[in-house]
């Protein structure tokens, strides 16, 4: 709808940066979270720093410049890829600088194993939801809700949100072991019960699910419970999400739909766009930077 005399021009533009916030922002205000993934391209998770839980944002797109001139390797993988680095993913980047040696390195294990179980998560869910039974296309959109959800009520810390966590990975969890009760040809019953669902998936020969991790997560009545009273520490909350993470990697894996092409580590080569170099995060950050030292003023 723009009319310009120059458009790759436009795209490197400041112009063009401020229009993108600009639409960004209106779609926030009026969807709220639902534009997160795709609006921002990233699954929103959680890692601890000095035993404090912090947002990390697992971007969907591996993007990294190739060895010839205008050119990108390009791709959405399960896993983190060996060019980039987890820790930069996390959001609070003052509390990650201050990290010696020694923690960074810390950091860095727990960053890259739990973004390698959230980027496989996220590439079995974006299958599952092209699914031909819709409501086990329903059922994989709702994991990835519930999971960032439970990462956000975890990094707030409050009583009343930590229950919300503990109840949001019950239901990730549930809706996970469910699709693959699905796709094994079963409608699941209605039930909150974890170790009963992954007693049904065993005996329909989904694979043995490890009762020591599923235990960490709230089930059946317990979890219920949390939706209106009850008690769950961060400590207790933080081992439900990471139990939860891992279970359901391993059941979406089970899930995924067959296929005799593997892009899950694939790559492509395409020419780059006039906009792979516009940082539009570090560009928000500078603009947003700008209005608060105007608003000093």
């Amino acid at each position: 709808m723009l009319d310009v005399g120059d458009y790759k021009a436009f795209l490197r533009s400041e112009a063009h940066g401020r229009l993108r916030i600009i639409v960004g922002d209106w779609y926030r205000d009026r969807y709220g979270e639902t534009t997160d993934n795709e609006e921002e391209g990233a699954f929103i998770s959680m890692i601890l720093v000095h035993g404090t839980p912090f947002l990390m944002r697992v971007p969907h797109i591996f993007k990294q410049p190739a060895e010839e001139p205008n050119m990108v390797w390009m791709g959405f993988p399960a896993s983190v890829q060996e060019e980039e680095d987890p820790v930069g993913w996390v959001q609070r980047r003052g509390v990650v600088e201050g990290l010696s040696n020694q923690e960074m390195r810390a950091l860095q294990t727990d960053a890259f194993a739990t973004a390698n179980l959230i980027r496989s998560i996220g590439f079995d869910i974006r299958l599952l939801e092209h699914d031909d039974d819709s409501r086990i296309a329903e059922l994989a959109r709702s994991v990835r809700a519930d999971l960032q959800s439970s990462a956000r009520n975890l990094c707030a810390r409050k009583d009343a949100e930590l229950r919300s966590a503990g109840w949001d990975v019950s239901q990730a969890t549930e809706k996970a072991l469910k699709v693959l009760i699905r796709r094994k040809g079963e409608r699941p019953r209605r039930s909150h019960n974890l170790a009963e669902l992954a007693r049904r998936i065993e005996e329909l020969g989904g694979g043995d699910i490890d009762r020591e991790i599923l235990a960490l997560i709230p089930s059946g009545s317990d979890a219920t419970k949390l939706r209106y009273g009850g008690a769950l520490s961060l400590s207790e909350a933080v081992d439900a999400y990471v139990a939860a993470l891992s279970i359901i990697r391993d059941v979406l894996f089970e899930a995924k739909p067959d296929t005799k092409f593997n892009f899950r580590e694939g790559r492509l080569k395409l020419q780059r766009p006039p906009w792979f170099e516009f940082d539009t995060e570090e560009f928000s950050n500078e603009l947003r930077r700008s209005k608060q030292s105007d608003a000093d003023c």
